[in-house]
C-alpha cells in the first residue's frame, strides 16, 4: 500500500514538474514575443533588430501592397514598415493577448491606421529568445481604406491649379477601378492624362474657374464619365441639345454645388424656384439618348429614390443617389 502512494506521489510530482516547466517555456517565449512589440512601438528599430533572427522570415498577405516573404531584419524595415509609414503616418499596434504553444506564439492585435481600427492576428515563431519567422493576418482590405495611397498625396498638395491635383480630384469621381484608368481633362481643357477604358474624368462645374483652382472635388463638380457623355456634356455646357448614340451613364461621387432642379444653369439659390434647390452629393446620372423616356419617373428628389432632374428638357437625366447624398442638404433628406 505504501509502494502504491509512493509511486502515484512520484507520478503526480512529475507531472507538477513538467508542467512547471512548460508553463516557463511559454512564459519565455511570450516574454521574447513581447520584446519585439514593445521596441516597435516605442519606435527603436535597433532593440526591435535585436529581437529578431539574423535570417528572420516575415510573410505578408497578398491584401496588402508590402505583400511578399522577406528574410532578416533590414529587409523587414526596407519592404514591410517603410511603405506602413508611407501609408499610414498615425499607424500604432497594440498587443491585446499572447498565447504559446511550444515555440509559436499567437498575439491578438489592435491596430489603428488612418484613423480606423481594426483587429489582427500574429503568429511568431521563437527559436532561442529571437523571432525565427513571422506571419501577419491583418484585415488587408478594411486597412486599405484608410491607407494615404498616392491618390489621396496628391489631394494633400496646396496647388490645386496643378496637374497632380486635377488628376487626384476628377479621377475620384468615379469608382476606382473606372477613375484610375481614365483620361482626365484639366479646368483649361488640356489632357492632363491619358486613359486606357474609355471614360473621361473632368471639372463639370460650368462656373468660372478660381485662379487658384477649385477649393475641393466637391466645388469642382468631378464628374467621370464615357464617350457619349462627353457628348452630352458639350451640349449642356453650350445650351445646345445633346446628339448621343446611346444612353450613357456619369459619376459624381463628390456631388455638385447646387441646381434649380427644375431647369438648367441656375446655379444661385437665391434665383431657384422655391423648394427645387439642390446640393447633391455623391450620386451615378443616367443620360438618356431619348430625355422623353424618363417621363414616367418622379422629380421630387426628397424620398432617396431615383428622380428626374431638367424634366421636359433636352437635358433631362435621371439621378441616383448614393450614400450620403444628403450630406450638403441635410433638410431635404427622406424623413
Amino acid at each position: 500500500m505504501n509502494q502504491k502512494i509512493y509511486v502515484v506521489v512520484i507520478g503526480l510530482l512529475a507531472l507538477v514538474t513538467s508542467g512547471c516547466q512548460q508553463s516557463d517555456k511559454d512564459s519565455a517565449v511570450i516574454e521574447a514575443a513581447r520584446a519585439g512589440y514593445i521596441a516597435f512601438q516605442q519606435g527603436d528599430m535597433a532593440a526591435w533588430a535585436e529581437t529578431q533572427a539574423s535570417d528572420v522570415e516575415w510573410i505578408a498577405p497578398k491584401s496588402l501592397p508590402y505583400a511578399g516573404t522577406y528574410y532578416g531584419p533590414q529587409a523587414v524595415m526596407d519592404n514591410v514598415f517603410a511603405p506602413i509609414v508611407e501609408l499610414w503616418p498615425d499607424f500604432e499596434v497594440e498587443a491585446i493577448e499572447y498565447k504559446a504553444s511550444g515555440n509559436t506564439v499567437y498575439v491578438t492585435t489592435r491596430i489603428r491606421a488612418g484613423g480606423a481600427v481594426s483587429e489582427s492576428l500574429h503568429v511568431a515563431t521563437i527559436e532561442n529568445g529571437k523571432y525565427t519567422k513571422f506571419q501577419i493576418y491583418d484585415d488587408g482590405g478594411f486597412m486599405m481604406q484608410s491607407a494615404l495611397t498616392s491618390p489621396k498625396k496628391a489631394l494633400t498638395n496646396p496647388n490645386h491649379a496643378s496637374p497632380q491635383w486635377q488628376i487626384a480630384a476628377y479621377s475620384s469621381a468615379a469608382p476606382d477601378f473606372i477613375g484610375d484608368f481614365a483620361t482626365v481633362i484639366g479646368s483649361d481643357g488640356s489632357v492632363l492624362r491619358e486613359g486606357s477604358n474609355g471614360w473621361i474624368c473632368q471639372s463639370a462645374n460650368p462656373r468660372p474657374v478660381p485662379k487658384s483652382g477649385w477649393g475641393s472635388p466637391h466645388e469642382a463638380m468631378a464628374a467621370c464619365h464615357d464617350g457619349e457623355g462627353m457628348k452630352w456634356m458639350m451640349g449642356y455646357m453650350s445650351g445646345k441639345a445633346p446628339v448621343m448614340e446611346r444612353d450613357t451613364f456619369m459619376w459624381m461621387l463628390h456631388g455638385d454645388m447646387g441646381e434649380d432642379n427644375t431647369k438648367a444653369g441656375v446655379f444661385n439659390k437665391a434665383d431657384a424656384a422655391p423648394g427645387h434647390w439642390i446640393e447633391s452629393g455623391p450620386h451615378l446620372m443616367l443620360m438618356p439618348k431619348n430625355p422623353s423616356s424618363l417621363v414616367n419617373y418622379p422629380t421630387e428628389f426628397t424620398t432617396g429614390a431615383p428622380y428626374v432632374m431638367f424634366a421636359n428638357t433636352p437635358y433631362a437625366h435621371l439621378m441616383i443617389p448614393v450614400t450620403d447624398y444628403y450630406k450638403y442638404q441635410p433638410e431635404s433628406a427622406p424623413k
